[in-house]
């Protein structure tokens, strides 16, 4: 059933493809700018560093120094330290590398590895201060409040999943040596250009079916609808349409479909979906919550930037075609096959 609807959900994306040639190229420029201009920059190094402390044993130097205070508020080694600060700091992708690096190179049981990524699932400070803040909302220091009030629900998620397993007393997995830091550098290299690629290439596909979808919704309901797909999107058009800061930290701490296709493709160690849309979903909650309770006593008012079309190169006028939402739901139909299919995956891996 679930690949007959995707299947058919496939042909409604193939047909809009084709009725709306112009816009989808539109939509997937934007997506390359984006690229290009975001995600590259600011992610690529923070991959290329997390997977290069794990592959060469550093973070386990690392981790024998700052990991006791990680240890004990998340139930988890210490060498998952260096991880747990990369997906703070690198953005929302960067914290699945370093729980797949760490499963790999022994460090973490799958178990392990699979509460490190639900509560390491995090936009960085650029993303959050300088695009989200300064670029949307016109002002860094609501950028800063919203990376503080997001960062703060990711640590409340990863405390409370480390609440049952504190009495844990499972063995370390690593009994090789570890390699060369030369091979290191390159099987560094080498994932994180593999991740960066993949990242990518969801991105340009989320934008160009955003991008048609477009010609049929507007104002709020395309805000909504970006939100729950794609997190740069989503927060842009939450901002055109004035919305409360609340709706805004509440879709940076869901993360949109698109980061979490990203984030859960590639793995060596099982993920239950369910409990990782929960976690997503209870970060999204925990921040909107802290955002409502904390923005006004911190006088956190944005300063909106003039409100435009999400793609500026469409900000032509639109076809009268207005209530029909297909493709937008194909595009959801699409993303859900995926996920369940690569959970199916990851259980016959492990």
């Amino acid at each position: 059933m679930l690949k007959k609807t995707a299947g058919a959900a496939a042909v409604l994306l193939a047909a809009a493809l084709l009725l709306f040639p112009r816009q989808a190229a539109d939509g997937a420029s934007a997506g390359i700018s984006t690229c290009l201009g975001v995600l590259v920059p600011s992610l690529f190094p923070f991959l290329f560093l997390t997977v290069f402390l794990i592959k060469s044993g550093l973070s386990s130097a690392i981790g024998a120094c700052i990991g006791k205070p990680f240890a004990k508020l998340f139930a988890l080694p210490p060498a998952a330290a260096p991880a747990i600060l990369m997906g703070m700091l690198g953005g929302y992708p960067t914290g699945s590398r370093g729980a797949q690096a760490l499963y790999e190179s022994g460090e973490l049981t799958a178990e392990q590895a699979e509460r490190l990524l639900l509560f390491s699932v995090n936009g960085g400070p650029a993303f959050i201060c300088t695009a989200v803040g300064l670029g949307f909302l016109g002002s860094v220091q609501t950028g800063r409040f919203l990376l503080a009030v997001h960062l703060l629900s990711g640590l409340v998620v990863g405390v409370l999943l480390g609440l049952p397993h504190h009495r844990d007393k499972t063995p370390p997995r690593r009994t090789a040596a570890w390699p060369s830091l030369g091979s290191s550098l390159v099987t560094a290299a080498h994932d994180a250009a593999s991740s960066m690629l993949l990242m990518c290439c969801f991105v340009i596909l989320f934008s160009t079916f955003l991008c048609i979808l477009q010609q049929f919704l507007s104002g709020k309901a395309l805000a909504v609808f970006a939100g729950v797909c794609e997190v740069t999107l989503g927060c842009r058009s939450l901002a055109n349409v004035l919305a409360p800061l609340w709706c805004v930290s509440l879709v940076l701490g869901w993360g949109g479909l698109c980061v979490h296709l990203q984030v859960l493709q590639g793995l060596a160690f099982r993920v239950r979906t369910g409990r990782f849309f929960l976690c997503r979903a209870a970060q999204g909650g925990i921040a909107a919550l802290a955002t409502l309770l904390l923005g006004e006593r911190f006088s956190v008012k944005p300063a909106l930037p003039p409100v435009v079309d999400v793609f500026g190169s469409l900000a032509q006028s639109r076809p009268a075609l207005s209530g029909s939402i297909a493709a937008g739901v194909a595009l959801i139909i699409l993303c859900a096959a995926m996920l369940l299919d690569s959970s199916g995956q990851q259980n016959s891996v492990v």
